[in-house]
């Protein structure tokens, strides 16, 4: 095959996957995906063995990883071709062949979603496998919400403001007052400017999330913002409304992940000796989301305050069963309206489906 044909055919493939930003630690664990994939036999994101999530998180490896490859190999054979450097244009084009070969049959059976098209696709190879297969989300942190008192949040409050009195860790006790109150992202908390508190009015805190799952502003909510009433919720929200005071009525919240990660596993193992459940922020995170539908019910609102693009992916968070009825909350304001017609026909099919009760004689 003609060099310039291998350029070509690579450069239709490349067309055919969008172009996406991700963070540095996600390439990172998209190359390691994409190098235990490409050892296999067939490249392909499907296996037997896997759940639905690890499918679709392998298939956006592929997509992700194998255009910024085709798209590398195919400037450097070009530049080599610039360069008159004949060897080089000869091995980086075997080089890409390969890739494109491999490659480009992996994208015909699992194609990227195209604008225009369904973002919940009625056919999944996954689904179409025969036998039985891992249960999804059987890691996820909704299931250990039953193995923790009732009382764990505030015990682990208390907690914090023991062990974390020091000036040094003001920002670590702030970020877990956030977490406490409104369901956000680890990501979220350790990037500047993504969380911002601000203090309104004395019966008005509001909580603005910048969500981190927007894939360049085309999902999610753009901005969401929770409004809180402090003194009726006390606690974590009191806390942020003192420390909004003292710094002009707004506070930014930033800390280094890693590091706050380690300090609530600790924190937890202090507060709660008795569980065995590794306290994380997105164990909060799924508190927060029951708490949200035993208070409002399950919907937009708490779609909108997850910073989901739809109400359908609450269900994979905390269970209405273990939420609380919170005290304080105001509302939820998203820049961008999640579509909300998933819970809307489960309540209508249920009402259905529920038998008819017989008038009394």
């Amino acid at each position: 095959m003609k060099i310039l044909d291998i350029i070509n055919r690579a450069k239709a493939v490349i067309a055919k996957l969008p172009e996406r930003r991700v963070e540095p630690s996600t390439e990172d664990a998209y190359r390691k995906a994409f190098v235990r994939l490409w050892r296999k036999p067939v490249l392909d994101p499907l296996a037997d063995d896997i759940a639905l999530d690890t499918y679709y998180q392998r298939r956006a490896v592929l997509h992700y990883i194998g255009r910024s490859w085709l798209q590398r190999l195919t400037d450097k054979c070009l530049s080599a071709g610039e360069r008159r450097d004949l060897a080089a244009v000869q091995r980086v084009a075997g080089v890409l062949l390969r890739a494109v070969q491999r490659i480009e049959p992996a994208i015909e059976r699992d194609p990227p979603w195209t604008e225009g098209s369904p973002l919940q696709s009625p056919y999944s190879r996954w689904a179409a496998q025969p036998g039985a297969r891992p249960q999804r989300g059987a890691n996820s942190k909704k299931h250990v919400l039953p193995l923790l008192p009732a009382d764990w949040d505030r015990r682990l409050w208390q907690a914090a403001l023991l062990e974390w009195n020091e000036p040094a860790n003001r920002k670590n006790l702030d970020a877990l007052a956030v977490e406490l109150l409104v369901p956000v992202r680890p990501i979220e908390l350790s990037r500047p400017g993504d969380v911002v508190v601000e203090l309104k009015s004395t019966h008005r805190l509001e909580i603005s999330i910048l969500p981190a799952k927007n894939h360049g502003g085309r999902y999610g909510t753009e901005v969401t913002t929770i409004g809180i009433d402090p003194v009726k919720a006390g606690g974590p929200a009191a806390h942020l409304a003192a420390r909004c005071s003292a710094h002009g009525a707004r506070l930014a919240i930033t800390v280094a992940r890693n590091a706050h990660r380690k300090m609530l596993d600790q924190l937890g193992r202090i507060a709660l000796p008795e569980c065995d459940v590794t306290i994380t922020a997105n164990v909060c995170r799924s508190q927060v989301i029951a708490d949200l539908k035993a208070t409002w019910g399950a919907g937009a609102e708490v779609a909108a305050a997850a910073g989901h693009c739809t109400d359908r992916t609450q269900s994979r968070y905390g269970h209405v069963a273990h939420g609380r009825k919170r005290r304080g909350l105001i509302g939820v304001e998203s820049k961008r309206a999640p579509r909300a017609e998933n819970v809307k026909r489960a309540r209508e099919l249920g009402t259905e489906r529920r038998p008819r009760r017989r008038p009394r004689k």
